[in-house]
């Protein structure tokens, strides 16, 4: 194989349709894998979940039925922390964007160097939308209806013809606040004025994180993509590697989902969730038909690492070791940035976690993506996914400018924008099923229409339905 190296084979689902009756005597879980193989396993990894939710899974009706939408509104929307946006995307004083969210809308403002304010995306007079979809700045947020006008921090500072508004002053008609606050580059917001703080809701990730700051990163790419289905039926694809088998098959020969980890975190104030999967580790579904050789080449192949000489990847442990080096040297050539004696596991493996109710924010160097899904307006059959591709950034060196958002339609799909690359493509193989799931719930006999979990493999979709069933204070 040379360095143009066609995977056409390894995508085609033929070549990994899986045999009836096939099942696995020995698949350990990751840590287990990593152990066995003598790897250095990371603390973060070795520290395992400890909540086990044992509640019924989520009929479809919640995906389905327009009469949930203003609930969750009202629940989970006006009630929980949610990621607005990066800090990246609103790197000087006085600029701002909306963050939309089903119905509603959310004005935040970088006020100051190091401060962030939010605030209900509405004019006190007549309730224009202060921002649009674009973002904007200035040092004074004004109507574009009637100039009223605000300062950063949302107080009310002019009113043409103000000596006809006796009643309006700043202290009763400045703009309404949300409270707003910052984790690893992220800005968030909550509605809820009572609610707890953001750390609270974090749980055990910023801990997690700390050798991984989310903050000492730049968006290298962005999409979002508008998608016919149900929010929470989209983000469920992304909550278990059990889909793999058949939607993902070009990933089979250098991800071994079989080996997935799952943990699940939940004090009562935080429900947060990881899925672990190795890399340059053949699936066990084609363990038999994939040699080391074979699954670095392809991983090279697909992260653009030179092409590793014949005598490198004999076995996985070589593979995965000459991965993690070209990852450093690669990483210290692009990004000034130097991984060297981290663990192979931080270098090349997927480490993806999960906030309720609905950002997924992944570790190390293997996929350093973030995830984040929001209802679009108030039809339960359509959402927004956005993906971001997060670059390390060296110490002290300038932040490169914020990329052009790729704005993808219902009907198209990421291989129609080729600056999408690796991203696009595999997020068109899983919004294959997911709109199909979506329309499967519509068709599904009443009688039994809700999912069936795995113990395992999909019980962060049991501990997501989970904390939605809590939030919104459902008896099943």
């Amino acid at each position: 194989m040379n360095e143009t190296v066609d995977i056409t084979k390894y995508g085609n689902r033929s070549y990994v349709r899986a045999m009836l009756g096939t099942q696995f005597s020995d698949m350990p879980q990751y840590v287990d894998f990593l152990r066995r193989a003598g790897e250095e396993v990371p603390w973060t990894s070795a520290e395992r979940g400890t909540h086990q939710p044992e509640n019924e899974a989520l009929p479809y009706e919640y995906y389905l039925d327009p009469k949930y939408v203003p609930e969750e509104v009202e629940k989970i929307w006006k009630k929980k922390w949610q990621v607005a946006c990066r800090e990246e995307d609103i790197p000087n004083v006085g600029d701002r964007v909306a963050y939309d969210v089903g119905p509603l809308s959310f004005l935040i403002i970088r006020a100051g160097e190091n401060e962030f304010t939010a605030f209900w995306n509405s004019c006190r007079h007549r309730a224009r939308r202060l921002c649009g979809s674009k973002p904007e700045s200035g040092d004074v947020v004004q109507c574009p209806f009637h100039a009223w006008s605000y300062d950063l921090k949302g107080k009310l500072a002019w009113v043409p013809r103000w000596e006809e508004f006796d009643q309006v002053t700043p202290k009763n008609f400045s703009l309404r606040p949300v409270q707003c606050d910052t984790w690893g580059g992220n800005v968030f917001i909550n509605p809820d004025l009572e609610a707890g703080p953001l750390a609270e809701a974090l749980g055990v990730m910023p801990d997690h994180f700390r050798d991984c700051p989310q903050e000492d990163r730049y968006t290298a790419a962005w999409i979002k993509k508008k998608v016919k289905i149900n929010w929470k039926s989209g983000l469920e694809a992304f909550l278990e590697g059990y889909h793999v088998l058949t939607t993902h098959p070009s990933g089979m020969p250098i991800f071994g989902s079989t080996y997935t980890q799952t943990d699940c975190w939940d004090d009562g104030k935080a429900s947060v969730s990881r899925l672990t999967t190795p890399a340059l580790v053949p699936d066990g579904w084609v363990q038999n038909e994939v040699s080391p050789r074979l699954a670095l080449e392809l991983f090279c192949n697909t992260y653009g690492l030179p092409f590793p000489p014949e005598d490198r990847g004999s076995t996985i442990a070589d593979a995965r070791e000459y991965a993690a080096e070209k990852t450093i040297a690669i990483h210290k050539d692009q990004n000034g940035v130097d991984f060297t004696g981290r663990s192979i596991s931080y270098l090349v493996d997927m480490h993806q976690w999960f906030a309720f109710p609905a950002h997924f924010p992944w570790w190390g160097e293997g996929l350093s993506w973030w995830y984040n899904f929001t209802p679009l307006g108030e039809s339960p059959d359509e959402c927004m996914m956005e993906i971001r591709w997060l670059r390390p950034l060296a110490k002290g060196a300038p932040r490169p400018p914020l990329p052009q958002c790729v704005e993808i339609d219902f009907d198209e799909q990421g291989r129609d924008y080729p600056e999408t690359g690796q991203v696009g493509f595999i997020m068109d193989e899983d919004m294959e099923n997911m709109e199909e799931v979506h329309r499967g719930m519509k068709a599904a006999d009443p009688a039994v229409a809700r999912p069936v979990l795995a113990t395992q493999q999909e019980i962060r979709i049991r501990h997501f339905h989970e904390a939605y069933i809590k939030a919104m204070g459902i008896t099943l």
